[in-house]
C-alpha cells in the first residue's frame, strides 16, 4: 500500500499526500470535506488542493504555480508511473474513470446550469421537482437563469416533473422547445433535479445543504436518458 513517504518522493509535502490519500480513498468530495476528514484546516486544504489540480492529481481549476526545472520533472513522472498500479488499486478505478464536479450553495447551482448552456447539446432532459427549485429559483429569476437562454441557443427542453399544487398551464409550449409531463408526487417524490445532456448527468439538491453534481460518462448518460424515455412513453399523454 503506498504511504506517505512514497508520496513525498514525487515532491508531495505531508499534507499533499495526507488529502490526496484521503480523495483516493473517499472517491468524488468537496474541499470543505476533505479539509474535516483530513483534519486540516479550510484555508489551508483549498491551497492544497490547488497545489494538487496543478500537479495532475486532482481535477478541478488551475492555478498558478512555480516551473520546476526538467530534469526534476522527468524524474517525478517515472516516479509517478511506478506508482500508478497502487493509486489505481486504492481508488479502485475500473475502465472509465468518470469525471466529477461537485459544486456547493445556489452560486454552485448557477455554475451548473452555465456548464449546460455553454455545453455543444440540443435536448435536455430532465427530473424537476418543480416546487423544490421555484423555493430556491424564483419563477422570474429561473426564466432569466436558464429558460430565455437555452431559447436562444435553440436547446428544447423534456421534462418530468412533480409539483405540490398540480400540473401547471403551460406544460408544452413549442415557442419555448418545452414539452413538459406532470408526474403525481405520491408516486414519484422527487427530492432532488437531474439533468441529462450529451454525455453529461447533472444532479441538484435544493433544500437543506444545497449541492449541485455534474457527472461527465457516455454510458451513465445513455443509460439515464433511456429510464427517462421509459418513464416518458408511461405518461406522456
Amino acid at each position: 500500500m503506498i504511504n506517505y513517504q512514497e508520496l513525498k518522493k514525487i515532491g508531495l509535502s505531508d499534507k499533499e499526500a495526507k488529502i490526496y490519500l484521503t480523495s483516493l480513498s473517499r472517491g468524488p468530495e468537496t474541499a470543505p470535506n476533505l479539509a474535516k476528514i483530513s483534519n486540516i484546516v479550510r484555508p489551508t486544504a483549498y491551497v492544497i488542493i490547488d497545489s494538487l489540480i496543478k500537479k495532475g492529481l486532482m481535477s478541478s481549476y488551475d492555478q498558478d504555480k512555480k516551473t520546476l526545472q526538467r530534469n526534476d520533472i522527468e524524474e517525478k513522472e517515472r516516479e509517478i508511473e511506478k506508482l500508478i498500479p497502487e493509486l489505481k488499486e486504492i481508488a479502485n478505478i475500473k475502465g472509465e474513470k468518470p469525471k466529477v464536479r461537485v459544486f456547493e450553495g445556489k452560486e454552485g447551482l448557477k455554475a451548473v446550469i452555465e456548464s449546460i448552456l455553454n455545453s455543444k447539446t440540443k435536448e435536455i432532459y430532465s427530473f424537476i421537482p418543480l416546487d423544490r427549485m421555484f423555493e430556491l429559483f424564483p419563477e422570474k429569476e429561473h426564466s432569466e437563469l436558464m429558460t430565455k437562454r437555452r431559447i436562444s441557443k435553440k436547446i428544447e427542453s423534456k421534462i418530468l416533473y412533480t409539483n405540490k399544487k398540480g400540473p401547471v398551464g403551460d406544460e408544452s409550449d413549442p415557442k419555448k422547445l418545452r414539452d413538459a409531463v406532470y408526474i403525481p408526487e405520491n408516486q414519484f417524490p422527487f427530492r432532488c433535479g437531474i439533468d441529462i445532456y450529451d454525455k453529461n448527468i447533472a444532479m441538484y439538491t435544493y433544500k437543506g445543504k444545497i449541492i449541485g453534481v455534474i457527472i461527465e460518462n457516455e454510458d451513465m448518460a445513455e443509460t439515464m436518458r433511456s429510464i427517462f424515455k421509459m418513464a416518458w412513453q408511461k405518461y406522456k399523454k
